[in-house]
């Protein structure tokens, strides 16, 4: 049993947020402590959840979680809930919008992050708007994995400076703010259409229409792979970070910021949110405010090679002794073994890996769990048994198959999924501190 294990909702274990936020910070804090990581769509889930040492909860909002979480007060084991993102604004572009409007599960989330032992927030706008929740909150920023050394800047004239951006659709937007502001500068400097620099960028092709409708030319190439993306990253020299001021954006990461500073590329972001915590202006990058502050950025860099050379040095220099997990494993560790020593645990020395508890049954309920999302009750209904068939005292595939059952008229069977999901969840709770029985 793992020492601090990390409890996440069902999604890919290669996604960008679940690296940044898991699998890495996990991976280093490995050295200090045992570390296990674990979704909900684990059969085992509630009673590993239970019997953890330390929880950590990732910004799960089920409707188990917070039984879960008072079985622990219960038995005096700590729990960390973590806030990633802001929750009461959730883009409606996102997969997860729908979920986090419904006030319910605001509300869930607001009495989870107020009885936690420790609320941790992946930025300082996250703390500022929730830390009244809890009196014992913390920023544990997003950080990087080992840098590559930084390779030497090719010199070039001022023109042949290389400019770019990266995007999902998620960010189209942002994407329309900095095509403006590109054309902004242009027209400020007298350039004509011919005479405007290409924009690389790594996005769909909606985007690419964007910036091309505008009058800028583009060096495109189609979303992939976050190897992809970094050799992308590789061959810019200025790259951009434009946010807007929604409540959502204020509260991302500067990722953008990393990961420009780790590939040697100068950024300029908007004067917003975390970037003003990670970008020391006009040192590791630069920021603006608005029309003219963008200009007078891109004209500071794009006029002076010399002054590209000196931030992209010395953001390179910051990312190795303040932003690495190595680093940051450091403070978190401190942080997790406080919560444990005043609960009278102990913190064994962790044994250098991150360890991933998996089950088989999680694919076909994670593609039920899609199927039902997308109107296809049938053959959700028909995952949703047969994980129950495989693991019959799963609280989870029952409770779904009740909701299935309600919204197709089914009420009998309705109350009969439902009264086993709620016998399965009360019998996970008490059998924590019990060792399962084979499979």
């Amino acid at each position: 049993m793992a020492t601090c294990t990390f409890l996440a909702h069902p999604q890919p274990r290669d996604g960008g947020d679940y690296r940044h936020r898991i699998v890495l910070p996990g991976t280093a804090l490995a050295r200090h402590l045992s570390v296990a990581e674990l979704q909900t769509t684990h059969p085992d889930h509630v009673r590993r959840a239970v019997d953890a040492a330390l929880l950590v909860v990732c910004m799960v909002a089920d409707d188990a979680i917070e039984a879960i979480v008072e079985e622990r007060r219960h038995r005096g084991r700590p729990t960390v809930y973590e806030l990633s993102d802001d929750f009461r604004d959730f883009p409606d572009a996102l997969p997860l919008a729908a979920f986090y409007r419904d006030p319910a599960v605001q509300a869930r989330i607001e009495r989870l992050a107020a009885s936690a032992d420790l609320l941790q927030c992946s930025s300082h706008a996250l703390l500022r708007r929730y830390g009244a929740l809890n009196p014992n909150g913390v920023v544990l920023p997003n950080q990087l994995d080992a840098l590559p050394p930084l390779e030497a800047a090719h010199p070039r004239t001022c023109r042949e400076a290389v400019l770019g951006w990266a995007g999902s659709l998620g960010h189209l937007d942002d994407a329309r703010e900095l095509a403006a502001r590109l054309l902004d500068w242009c027209a400020v400097r007298g350039l004509a259409p011919q005479a405007r620099p290409t924009i690389r960028l790594m996005a769909p092709a909606a985007i690419r229409q964007v910036f091309e409708s505008a009058g800028l030319r583009t060096d495109w190439q189609a979303p992939g792979s976050f190897d992809r993306y970094l050799a992308f990253l590789a061959g810019l020299d200025i790259g951009f970070a434009t946010i807007d001021d929604r409540a959502f954006s204020i509260g991302r990461s500067d990722g953008k910021f990393l990961e420009y500073a780790s590939r040697g590329v100068v950024c300029i972001a908007s004067a917003r949110g975390e970037y003003l915590h990670g970008v020391r202006d006009r040192v590791t990058g630069l920021l603006y405010r608005d029309r003219d502050g963008f200009v007078a950025a891109l004209d500071a860099v794009w006029d002076d090679v010399d002054a590209r050379a000196r931030i992209r040095a010395a953001a390179y220099a910051h990312l190795r002794s303040e932003r690495t997990h190595e680093v940051a494993a450091h403070r978190r560790a401190a942080l997790y073994r406080a919560l444990l020593a005043r609960a009278g645990l102990q913190a064994p020395p962790g044994e250098g890996r991150l360890l991933r508890i998996e089950d088989p049954s999680e694919a076909t309920l994670t593609q039920a769990t899609l199927a039902h999302a997308q109107g296809r009750l049938d053959e959700a209904l028909a995952g949703y048994l047969e994980v129950s068939r495989r693991h019959p005292a799963f609280h989870l595939p029952w409770a779904r198959a009740a909701m299935i059952a309600r919204a197709i008229g089914a009420g009998s069977d309705a109350q009969c999924f439902a009264a086993i999901a709620a016998d399965a969840l009360r019998a996970a709770l008490a059998a924590s501190g019990e060792v399962p029985a084979p499979a």
